[in-house]
């Protein structure tokens, strides 16, 4: 596959150099030259092979590698995405389990295994395509699970941070996958929340420091893919003005409606997501990390608004032992005793 940027859609580059560097010459961030389209009958092929497999394929297509199941079984672990419903059609599609406890771990080692070169940093495209295919394999859990279908689309729930996420699960939708809305899901640094309710995005905001620091973002990277798949260049060139003036950035009302179509965003203040913590805990004896509290709030809110009641999909990135002091205070136990309780 071929990548072009979102400042120059006539220049092609490499895969490999798309893995290699965060952008492109031109400052744009890479994204497919012609992006993949996936069709049911594929889809269902994909959906029969084992989560491992179902990443392997689209590593395979999106950085023309020549991985097996067995590659990724011997690189992230043979069960690396683990499925919880916690309640009526809500799903924690946990991708912490290895030694880290983190997302960004397996999408280090995937990236090195595509590359088949340790250490280097991991590329922003590398990330985004390692996030894709871990979506295409949680769906296929899903679907050989029966909780989804290709006529029965679930909402997909993330972290908006550096917005990776909240594209990942868009590119997905776009090529194929039963993603009905991404609800995109805020700490109190909610200039995307600004963005899509209000139709305005300060760049000159300064990050709030939390206790979910992933999302302490006030300027998220991948917005600019968002900008791009709704305006085009001209409007990524409008977009990136307002940044380098430390401007207010506001979309026309045609793009701002094209942003809008299919995402939701919420915000979730930390002291809520403390008490949710400590109220899931106490109804189904779930823990979740405080992302996952703010991932769950954001949904709340979202069927609170819109009276939906689809299945709904928690991408759970982080373990609650990353953030073990936090999980405790909010669940009114000593830090050392949390252990018990994992």
């Amino acid at each position: 596959m071929l990548y072009v940027t979102t400042r120059n859609s006539r220049d092609a580059y490499t895969a490999q150099r798309a893995l290699r560097e965060d952008r492109g010459p031109d400052g744009g961030l890479y994204l497919p030259f012609r992006e993949p389209v996936f069709s049911p009958s594929r889809l269902r092929e994909l959906f029969h092979m084992n989560a491992n497999a179902v990443i392997a394929e689209i590593l395979n297509l999106l950085f023309n590698a020549k991985l097996s199941q067995w590659d990724i079984d011997f690189c992230i672990g043979r069960h690396p995405v683990r499925l919880a419903e916690l309640s009526p059609k809500i799903i924690m599609a946990e991708s912490w389990h290895n030694p880290q406890g983190r997302f960004s771990w397996m999408a280090s080692r995937l990236s090195e295994l595509i590359r088949q070169q340790e250490g280097e940093v991991l590329s922003d495209w590398a990330e985004v395509g390692a996030r894709i295919a871990v979506l295409f394999g949680v769906f296929g859990e899903l679907v050989r699970n029966g909780l989804a279908a290709l006529d029965k689309p679930v909402d997909i729930c993330v972290v908006s941070g550096s917005f990776s996420a909240p594209m990942s699960a868009w590119y997905a939708r776009k090529w194929g996958l039963p993603i009905e809305n991404i609800i995109i899901c805020c700490n109190e640094n909610n200039t995307p929340w600004e963005l899509l309710h209000h139709g305005q995005f300060r760049t000159d905001t300064v990050a709030v420091p939390t206790s979910t620091p992933d999302g302490d973002v006030s300027l998220p990277a991948g917005l600019e893919r968002l900008v791009y798949g709704a305006g085009g260049i001209q409007e990524t060139e409008k977009y990136l003005e307002s940044c380098r003036h430390g401007g207010v950035y506001s979309p026309s009302d045609l793009v701002l409606s094209r942003m809008r179509k299919g995402m939701y965003v919420g915000v979730v203040g930390t002291r809520r997501a403390a008490r949710i913590i400590y109220s899931i805990y106490s109804s189904n004896g779930y823990i979740l990390s405080p992302y996952g509290a703010l991932c769950w709030g954001g949904m709340l809110d979202y069927r609170a608004q819109t009276g939906q009641r689809r299945y709904a999909v928690i991408l759970a990135e982080t373990s609650p032992a990353c953030y073990a002091g936090t999980v405790a205070e909010a669940l009114g136990i000593p830090e050392k005793e949390l252990n018990r309780y994992l």
